[in-house]
């Protein structure tokens, strides 16, 4: 079965498209729904949707950017943009990324089971060709010992933090060679949050530590994982401290090395 996100500011219509449709009948589970883009690339990053669907003008961070960035680290997930007349532009923009469905608003629940059901037909011929030209690895049985999962994946992301394409879709497939929804509810069980808030909180750490001792802003976001997002980067770094990086650097900051 196939898995899609809602994003979408507007609380009536969000609540209102995830109660109308028949998600059973389509093939698909619906992971969850979202408010803002920030909220989505986190939730993206937890449940590797194969379908979102997404208004394009939101807070925090925009349809158009989620896109452009989802698109660099999982180029399968299919977006099916839901938006209003005046906005056409930024569907245009958001095909240059792949994106082939768009729904105009105010919508109906025949046009948006119709494009789900487009794009489903598009994630399973993807599956299909993916799985014929790369079969799965063997599961790999090497005894961990005590080794919980949830260290083995914290220390992957400590050691390659400064990769900007680390999702635990990633990690569970092409380095523990499991299913990533196992992954994903074994690491929430012994640990107790979501694989999202860890990570955001290790960039976050690193990028404290790293502004203090000087580095620019641009260094600092390579160095975490957030280079080909700087924005993404600043925002979720006032999210989490509630001050900008420059506005911390400026308060913490001394030279390099110091």
């Amino acid at each position: 079965m196939l898995k899609l996100l809602i994003a979408d500011d507007e609380r009536i219509i969000r609540e209102t498209i995830s109660s109308l449709i028949d998600w059973k009948s389509l093939g698909v589970e619906l992971a969850g729904v979202c408010s803002n883009g920030l909220e989505a690339y986190d939730m993206i990053i937890d449940e590797s949707p194969d379908i979102v669907l997404t208004d394009i003008k939101m807070p925090g961070m925009n349809g158009l950017e989620l896109i452009r960035n989802i698109a660099e680290i999982n180029p399968d997930t299919r977006f099916i943009i839901l938006s209003g007349y005046g906005e056409f532009e930024y569907a245009k923009e958001a095909m240059k990324f792949g994106v082939r469905h768009y729904i105009l608003k105010p919508c109906n629940e025949k046009q948006i089971s119709d494009s789900i059901k487009a794009v489903s037909r598009e994630c399973h011929e993807k599956k299909q060709k993916k799985d014929f030209s790369n079969p799965p690895p063997a599961f790999d049985q090497k005894p961990y010992g005590k080794t919980l999962l949830s260290e083995q994946i914290m220390n992957y992301v400590q050691q390659h933090l400064s990769d900007s394409n680390i999702t635990l879709k990633e990690i569970a497939e092409n380095h523990l060679f499991m299913n990533v929804d196992y992954v994903s509810k074994r690491f929430l069980k012994e640990t107790g949050r979501k694989f999202s808030d860890y990570l955001a909180e290790i960039r976050i750490r690193n990028a404290k530590k790293y502004l203090a001792r000087g580095y620019r802003i641009q260094e600092v976001a390579d160095m975490v994982g957030c280079g080909n997002n700087p924005h993404y980067f600043s925002q979720l770094f006032k999210k989490k401290t509630g001050t900008t990086p420059s506005a911390y650097a400026a308060e913490h900051g001394c030279q390099k090395n110091c």
